[in-house]
């Protein structure tokens, strides 16, 4: 089932020049040295390591890991994040392979990559247990999976997880976040807490270790812990 593919990837369109801005910008500042030490909590990268960037975006991980002598295949839906990201790595100078898929159907063979990574996707997907199957499927034995996410939309679900503004998204003039807003209404990850969720989803899929750290998180007036964000390490 595909009911909101389309739809999600045609709002990923409109926001492909700003958000690619927001990465150019992430790429020039000490936030891509801070992502790199994120990062290598988890992951001791490796110059040979074959990388899947999955939902690429305007391809900020795809770059960093491609100038740290990894090979990259970095995937998206959306059309105009694909050519922004074509267009950064041109910029700088790097060899990415770059592909149109859906996160649920990974056009690869099994066991090809070392490292998936990925950054504000899971959320937006409409089958997210389907997508895990297929990341774990594609990873090499002990391969890694790093899936930086937030509970986003876990507001339509609880209260207490009030949506938070677009304030840290510096290019938002024009767009239309109602399209978005609605479609996540319907999406499972609205439903679910996480990391807690992806937890025991990866358990029942036979990940050998998963690990997370909260990165963001809040104490309301109540005195209730609201998790904003957060990075899941997975070894398969």
């Amino acid at each position: 089932m595909k009911k909101y593919l389309e739809d999600i990837s045609a709002y990923w369109d409109t926001r492909a020049k700003g958000y690619s801005l927001d990465n150019q910008a992430e790429l020039k500042s000490e936030k891509a040295e801070e992502w790199l030490q994120l990062i290598g909590r988890y992951v001791l990268i490796k110059k040979e390591w074959r990388v899947l960037d999955l939902g690429c975006g305007p391809g900020f991980f795809s770059i960093l890991l491609s100038r740290l002598g990894c090979q990259v295949v970095a995937i998206d839906y959306s059309e105009q994040m694909l050519k922004e990201a074509k267009s950064n790595a041109e910029k700088y100078g790097v060899n990415i392979l770059f592909k149109k898929m859906d996160a649920h159907q990974l056009m690869f063979e099994d066991q090809s990559f070392d490292l998936i990574i990925t950054r504000n996707v899971t959320w937006n997907l409409e089958r997210p247990i389907t997508a895990y199957k297929e990341m774990l499927r594609v990873l090499k034995p002990n391969g890694h999976l790093l899936n930086y996410d937030g509970n986003y939309y876990y507001h339509y679900t609880d209260k207490d997880y009030d949506r938070k503004s677009h304030r840290e998204h510096q290019h938002m003039e024009g767009i239309d976040v109602s399209k978005i807003n609605d479609i996540a209404k319907h999406l499972e990850l609205s439903q679910y807490l996480r990391p807690y969720w992806d937890k025991e989803v990866l358990k029942k899929l036979g990940a050998a270790s998963i690990e997370w750290d909260i990165l963001n998180e809040e104490t309301n007036a109540l005195g209730k812990s609201i998790v904003r964000s957060f990075m899941i390490h997975v070894i398969k």
